[in-house]
């Protein structure tokens, strides 16, 4: 197993430095991290001296865990006492991510400018988006920057946890509908046009469903090119569909009336909504602010649409409770505890409560939904084969008919 040296700053200010043995570099910084030290520098021993970071590093997009690893260990070394430049070089030197090593640098060089941390991250929206620049500008100004980053690396564990879970149950629906698609692909291509050579030289009148089936190979095999045209206009139209904003409200009213599954797209927007909200307002951003913000959390025109209106009740006076209670997508018991939130002063813990409680509910629904929809596809796909043999066989049952 490889050995790391590493230079490491204890609680109490000293430094310390030694080897360790880890599989990599990243599970030589998680054993530091469980050893309660900061780590400043580490290198693996066969390198020959520090290598240079940009040796060390490989391209690719920032993923959430990047980003939630890279937050927890700026929010450590700022509580060590690390200075900010120091500490995001320390990161930068360490990342094995090219593209997130290259914006820490350009962070890096707007800190030493002078720049204010979130002036420095908002220059990158596409790896720090408004709601992390809007906590740490808040966490700046008053004075708890490194408890508003520990804050936003859970925010960012938990958020990357409940996607994880709803993509992993729905990943075997998934290839199920990829390889049922191209199994009944192969057989109206390849598998049926040999059928219909056979029934043509036999002559006769066909039974209806073995006319249907032939006629759907026949367009798919002959005339594969419109097909292939068809379906990229409809995957370009759906998408110019979507990028519209009528067409998306639209598509968004859609999934929240389809059965069972509407039912897991409001439990995940409102558990998104609910958690950012809480979130920022924990870290001191206004409330206004912060629902401009966790509206865009949410991923849902229609539901989007309920807290703007939310927004302008709470800009006139009013409670967030009091608007949101007119709204039909968010539930009774939810507005409920916002409401008592409001009245004892613990809004922010409550709505993260509320999105703990939500991730929950999610899942259940992900699982409940995931045990309906794979029988009805495999029902579904049985079917249709099904339906592709008998229509094959019915006329070779109709010709021994006639023989007998």
């Amino acid at each position: 197993m490889p050995q790391f040296a590493y230079k490491a700053k204890k609680d109490d200010g000293s430094v310390v430095s030694g080897l360790l043995q880890a599989d990599n570099e990243r599970s030589a910084l998680d054993s530091l991290g469980r050893m309660g030290v900061f780590p400043l520098e580490i290198a693996s021993r066969e390198e020959r001296g520090p290598a240079p970071a940009a040796a060390r590093r490989s391209g690719g997009r920032v993923r959430a865990g990047d980003r939630a690893l890279f937050t927890r260990q700026l929010a450590d070394l700022l509580k060590a006492g690390v200075p900010l430049t120091r500490a995001l070089r320390t990161l930068r030197e360490q990342t094995s991510n090219g593209q997130l090593a290259a914006t820490i640098e350009a962070i890096e060089k707007d800190v030493n400018a002078g720049a204010p941390l979130h002036e420095a991250l908002g220059k990158h929206p596409a790896v720090f988006d408004p709601l992390y620049t809007s906590m740490v500008r808040a966490g700046e100004t008053g004075g708890f920057l490194e408890d508003v980053l520990r804050r936003l690396s859970i925010f960012i564990e938990k958020d990357q946890e409940l996607r994880s879970r709803i993509a992993s149950a729905l990943a075997y629906p998934v290839l199920l509908i990829v390889i049922g698609t191209f199994a009944i692909g192969f057989l109206m291509v390849f598998f049926i046009p040999r059928f219909s050579e056979i029934f043509r030289k036999m002559g006769g009148a066909l039974p209806l469903p073995t006319q249907i089936v032939m006629a759907v190979s026949r367009v798919l095999s002959e005339q594969w090119m419109f097909v292939a045209v068809g379906a990229v206009g409809a995957l370009f139209g759906g998408s110019r569909l979507s990028s519209s904003a009528a067409g998306r409200r639209l598509l968004d009213r859609v999934k929240l009336r389809l059965p069972v599954f509407g039912d897991v797209v409001r439990k995940s927007a409102l558990s998104r909504f609910t958690r950012t909200l809480g979130t920022l307002l924990k870290s001191g951003v206004p409330i206004l602010g912060a629902l401009q913000i966790s509206r865009e959390a949410m991923g849902n025109a229609v539901l989007m649409d309920d807290v703007d209106e939310a927004a302008a009740g709470v800009r006139q006076g009013r409670s967030l409770a009091e608007t949101l209670r007119a709204s039909r997508n968010v539930p009774p018991v939810v507005v409920d505890m916002i409401a008592v939130g409001e009245e004892s002063g613990n809004l922010d813990q409550v709505l993260v409560d509320v999105a703990d409680a939500y991730d929950l509910q999610v899942d259940r629904a992900v699982r409940v939904f995931v045990s309906l929809f794979e029988p009805a596809l495999l029902l579904f796909m049985a079917a249709l084969v099904g339906f592709i043999v008998i229509a094959m066989l019915l006329p070779v049952f109709s010709l021994s008919s006639m023989i007998q």
